[in-house]
């Protein structure tokens, strides 16, 4: 009955993101709602996270009826939007459609055997997000005896609250605080994600491109360690490289929607933890650089985001709560940062080896290194600066974070290394197939037709 509950839950936040293509752009008729509703899922848990996140500091708990009115809402309301558009037609998909789905069935499969039933025996999962989950789910509101509360400050009570937001809804679905179930919540947003990105890139690159890459993704050992750990960095980092992929899909098309979603993706990134800030502010420097005859847009998409990310840190600024791992204003604190210096390259240094360790990522980090000179190269210099720019202010903020932090370093780093670097990882492997398909098609003379926007500025 839980995981019938649980999966009850995700099957109304799928008729959330449904609902929502439209609205969002993605989805101008019935045929193209359904060519493109890989992205449902994933914008479902986004749209749900952030509105339950934000409903939570006002006093409103976000449950059963909740989640069935915002389905029924958004369902009704982008079923309305559609009303008398172009309906979608059958087409037999092919055997190697069908086999790879089937083989990305079977894998799914044999993961869930190990979320059904894994511990929450890591120290962050049990003491800062279950913990945070646990607590909105018993009181039903970001209730400040605890999430203000002095005797709770180890729990990082500054980070946002999407994902705890999404753990509370889980417990009420499934009607209990099973910390076992709860895995299966974390391998469904790997689902989510896998089809988000396979489809922000189906129509824009060769297909086989597409699976490699997707199951590159699924078959890294990090992404299988990391999400059952039920930490918040692999979810963060699958959410931020949707973004990251639709917005260098914007960059190369101009298409409105493509940056809409990597809108909400980024706002859904700026919720689920401190770190996606830097993440996110490096995307749109990226974007502002490679893109900057069109920097109307991706400001408009950032301020969009800010708002997003205020009603949070009005309640951080409320009640006084403060970053125990580092502060962003030590930046400017020269004496503490005149000593520690030196940790900067040695950050930058351990990160990198960690982003190219093949049995922790295959060989995703040196193929975007290898593609990203090639096509900046071929003529795909706009696609190639952007990300180039994004990976890199990403990794050089990370080492920074250990520069400014109050933690002796060594620890703090070997202790952090291998997670951290996840969305950096997963950023640069989703524009990949962009970054193949582009410099392809800018040796062969840009056969594909495309707007006048859309080239290198």
């Amino acid at each position: 009955m839980r995981v019938a509950g649980l999966l009850g839950a995700n099957a109304l936040i799928l008729c959330v993101g449904l609902g929502a293509l439209p609205w969002l752009g993605v989805a101008r008729s019935w045929r193209m709602l359904v060519s493109r509703c890989g992205l449902a899922y994933l914008c479902g848990v986004v749209i749900t996270g952030i509105l339950a996140a934000h409903l939570a500091l006002v006093h409103v708990s976000f449950g059963w009826l909740a989640l069935s009115l915002l389905a029924a809402v958004s369902a009704v309301s982008g079923a309305w939007h559609l009303r008398g558009s172009e309906r979608p037609e059958w087409r037999r998909p092919g055997w190697p459609a069908l086999a790879a789905v089937a083989a990305f069935a079977a894998l799914l499969a044999e993961y869930a055997r190990a979320f059904a039933v894994a511990p929450l025996n890591r120290y962050d999962a049990w003491a800062i997000w279950a913990l945070k989950g646990h607590a909105l789910y018993a009181f039903g509101w970001a209730d400040p005896a605890v999430f203000a509360g002095q005797a709770y400050r180890f729990a990082n009570l500054d980070y946002p609250l999407l994902l705890p937001s999404l753990e509370a809804i889980d417990f009420r679905a499934m009607g209990a605080f099973d910390t076992r179930l709860l895995h299966l919540q974390f391998l469904l947003l790997l689902v989510a994600a896998l089809a988000a990105l396979g489809t922000v890139l189906w129509d824009r690159v060769p297909k086989v491109l597409v699976w490699a890459l997707l199951g590159a993704i699924a078959l890294a050992p990090a992404v299988f360690d990391q999400l059952l750990t039920a930490y918040a960095d692999l979810p963060l980092a699958l959410v931020f490289a949707v973004g990251v992929a639709a917005a260098g899909r914007w960059l190369v098309t101009d298409e409105r929607w493509a940056l809409t979603v990597a809108t909400l993706c980024f706002g859904g990134t700026l919720l689920t933890k401190n770190e996606g800030t830097l993440f996110v502010a490096a995307v749109f420097v990226a974007l502002l650089v490679a893109a900057y005859r069109r920097w109307r847009a991706p400001a408009v998409a950032a301020a969009v985001d800010v708002a997003v990310l205020l009603p949070w840190k009005l309640y951080v600024r409320v009640h006084h709560l403060h970053d125990i791992n580092y502060s962003l204003t030590d930046t400017f604190d020269l004496h503490h940062i005149r000593g520690r210096l030196g940790v900067g390259p040695i950050a930058f240094r351990t990160l990198g080896r960690q982003m190219v360790d093949p049995l922790q990522w295959g060989l995703l980090a040196p193929l975007f290194v290898l593609l990203l000179l090639i096509a900046a190269v071929a003529g795909a210099r706009a696609l190639a600066l952007y990300g180039a720019v994004a990976v890199l202010l990403s990794w050089l903020g990370l080492s920074w974070i250990y520069v400014i932090s109050r933690y002796e370093y060594s620890s703090y780093l070997d202790s952090t290394k291998e997670r951290v670097v996840a969305s950096v990882v997963l950023a640069a492997a989703a524009l990949i197939p962009l970054l193949a398909a582009e410099a392809r098609a800018s040796a062969r003379g840009r056969d594909r037709p495309r707007g006048d926007a859309a080239r290198t500025p």
